[in-house]
């Protein structure tokens, strides 16, 4: 599709386009990267090429992820998010609309950054600059899907929202493998290798392989929130696949050379991969009571699966795994079965806040996770040592008879939600 026949089709970009690409805007861009470069020669700088990568990180990370949350937010601020919301224009369009449009005056600077780059002294690698551009897009794509997650649980948040979204597309669009790959590349050779799936790579290039992925998960969230935005059913399969594709990526390590992990090490391993997303999943999915009458009224069950909150099928995949980990020689099974338990409560316990709380919910819920998995546990290992614990908190080698206490919770959890919805359903 060629850039004429692109606008055509996207009246959102053609917007930001005209708002963005002033005149005097065009014509300032270049003057300042120019003048940063007179300065900088003038000042003795040798390596030229360095300082046009800290410049496309500055214009593309630190200024980008501003511009890209704000692009959503002000439209909030002004009014007119419900407008586009209610117009006919199509998701994915109105997401790249929102995604390029809105921050495109920082990839005309990197633009001119580019054309720069030939006729400066100094090199910048060409898996260094695809990976500074990926991170940026990447970091720009995670401050909207931020942005638009706050929304979905405020409409009327106004204060911190673009802050807060821009920290973490800063931190999402850094070069980074994540904490499984980072500490494989450093325990096996000190970072020249990465070990997955008894293959052997190249740090630079397996980090720029999925640094690209990672940009492709992040664009399939914004046009999905943008979806869900518009009235369409939330469908639980994109975060699914996500899911399943960061078991495979994690599980990957376990396979170093002809090294070949067990199953139950595998499906263990998975497992918590799947539980961990579940719980994020979990507390970024808004609960309200007209989504759960809507699932519940739907007619068939294809309608019912589009409408299920996207951790519920992450969770029982993560159920599923963890009791095949169990089964075929895992750890042993009251363990297993006291961390469901407490997975059964804490959705529980979610639920019941989201139903009695309209507001300041992620404060109350990261309050109630701190007191539950920091605070409690420790007093009670202070008091009476593992034995007691295990009542509470599941621990190793701990009786069998010491799961009452997790199944306990669970019961109470799902008694007190229950008793949330009736009362919140009577309103």
């Amino acid at each position: 599709m060629s850039a004429s026949s692109l606008l055509q089709v996207n009246p959102e970009l053609q917007r930001c386009l005209w708002l963005e690409l002033t005149p005097t805007r065009l014509v300032l861009m270049p003057v300042l990267l120019a003048l940063m470069l007179v300065g900088l020669h003038l000042a003795g700088t040798d390596d030229l090429a360095e300082w046009i990568g800290y410049a496309l990180y500055f214009l593309l990370l630190l200024w980008g992820t501003r511009l890209a949350a704000e692009s959503f937010v002000d439209e909030v601020v002004q009014g007119t998010w419900d407008i586009q919301r209610l117009s006919a224009v199509n998701p994915l369009g109105l997401a790249l609309g929102k995604l390029v449009g809105g921050t495109i005056y920082v990839w005309y600077g990197a633009a001119w950054c580019l054309v720069a780059l030939p006729f400066v002294p100094g090199t910048l690698e060409g898996t260094e600059l695809t990976s500074i551009l990926i991170g940026g897009l990447s970091g720009q794509a995670a401050a909207l899907m931020v942005a638009m997650l706050l929304h979905a649980f405020d409409a009327s948040r106004r204060r911190g929202s673009t802050a807060l979204a821009q920290v973490v597309g800063i931190v999402a669009g850094i070069p980074s493998l994540g904490l499984a790959a980072a500490l494989s590349s450093v325990v096996r050779e000190w970072g020249t290798q990465i070990h997955w799936f008894g293959g052997q790579f190249e740090t630079g290039p397996f980090t720029l392989a999925q640094q690209a992925i990672t940009l492709g998960w992040w664009l399939l969230g914004v046009a999905w929130l943008v979806r869900r935005q518009m009235g369409h059913a939330p469908s639980p399969w994109p975060y699914l696949a996500f899911a399943v594709y960061q078991m495979a990526f994690s599980t990957g390590f376990l396979f170093a050379g002809d090294l070949v992990p067990p199953f139950p090490v595998v499906a263990g391993i998975a497992a918590l991969a799947g539980a961990a997303l579940a719980y994020v999943g979990l507390f970024t999915t808004p609960w309200h009571v007209a989504d759960v009458k809507r699932l519940m009224l739907a007619p068939n069950w294809a309608q019912r699966w589009s409408l299920l909150p996207s951790w519920l099928p992450v969770a029982l995949l993560a159920v599923v795994l963890g009791a095949a980990s169990v089964a075929s020689g895992g750890r042993e099974w009251s363990l297993a079965a006291a961390a469901l338990a407490l997975f059964v409560r804490d959705i529980a316990l979610v639920a019941s806040v989201r139903l009695l709380s309209r507001r300041r919910t992620t404060l109350l819920l990261t309050v109630l996770a701190v007191l539950l998995y920091g605070l409690l546990p420790e007093v009670l290992d202070s008091i009476g040592g593992v034995t007691l614990r295990a009542w509470i908190f599941p621990t190793l080698d701990a009786p069998a008879v010491t799961l009452v206490g997790p199944l306990a919770q669970a019961l109470a959890a799902l008694v007190l939600a229950g008793w949330a919805w009736t009362r919140r359903k009577g309103h």
